[in-house]
């Protein structure tokens, strides 16, 4: 599984503003240090005005938390700090690695008539996605009359959620599947309404979009898709995402966006 690059850049990004964050909390700390000792079943506090080693420190009785919690949060957003910048540290030197290129790219380095010759460790993106792609599969087909829904690209749909869902992901040039078929054991066979495929980690997930749970029967059918998909492996949140459209609460562009950031690049 390869790395994301723009994930890594994601975290050290966080890891700054964290270390600023905290750093200027401990600046303003307190100074002194807290000793906690423990003895039936209780737990006593004492402060000492600096950190040398072997100072007992005044025992808190009253009003201790004031003291020893400003105190506790400064030493633990110390190690904190400690941790993030020794994190980001190792992340700045893989993202300048992986800014100069990885063992995957070396194939895709190569000219055409060598490539032939040579039987890659792992099939370069764009060449997985189109192998992915390729593979033909039946739909459900549509009944005679039924209404016309076409996508940016041309692809026939069954409503205009899925207009929007299909045209936001081809905006994110992610390879997917309109109702391809799923065998799922002890239900049959699912037509997902989309097949997606993370390129990056070659993880395939199934989008389903649910647009009318307040109708009964078509939520009883839901419900037990959802059970078949489950007991099948397909989980949601790991390979199955669900969305929801309401008249109260419509599905909009943004929620196809946020899927998209958090599982499929």
């Amino acid at each position: 599984m390869r790395l994301s690059i723009n994930n890594m850049q994601s975290r050290a990004r966080d890891l700054e503003e964290l270390i600023s964050i905290k750093e200027s909390s401990i600046s303003n700390a307190p100074e002194g240090k807290i000793r906690i000792s423990s003895g039936k079943g209780k737990s006593y506090y004492y402060y000492s005005e600096n950190n040398a080693k072997g100072t007992r420190g005044k025992y808190l009785k009253k009003g201790y938390r004031d003291i020893a919690v400003p105190i506790a949060q400064r030493d633990y957003d110390e190690r904190v700090v400690r941790s993030a910048k020794d994190e980001l540290k190792t992340l700045n030197i893989l993202i300048k690695k992986y800014e100069r290129g990885t063992c995957e790219d070396i194939y895709e380095k190569l000219s055409l008539p060598r490539r032939e010759l040579i039987t890659p460790f792992r099939i370069p993106d764009e060449e997985y996605a189109k192998e992915w792609l390729a593979k033909p599969y039946e739909g459900l087909g549509f009944d005679e009359g039924a209404p016309e829904y076409y996508s940016g690209n041309g692809l026939r749909v069954r409503s205009k959620n899925e207009i929007m869902t299909a045209d936001r992901i081809d905006e994110w040039h992610v390879p997917y599947k309109f109702e391809c078929p799923l065998r799922l054991k002890g239900h049959g066979i699912v037509y997902p309404d989309f097949t997606l495929l993370n390129v990056r980690t070659r993880i395939v997930y199934y989008l389903e979009i649910m647009g009318k749970m307040t109708e009964t029967e078509y939520a009883e059918d839901n419900i037990k898709k959802m059970q078949a998909y489950h007991r099948n492996g397909i989980v949601q949140g790991k390979n199955l995402i669900l969305l929801f459209d309401t008249r109260q609460h419509p599905l909009i562009p943004k929620d196809i966006d946020i899927i998209v950031k958090n599982f499929l690049l």
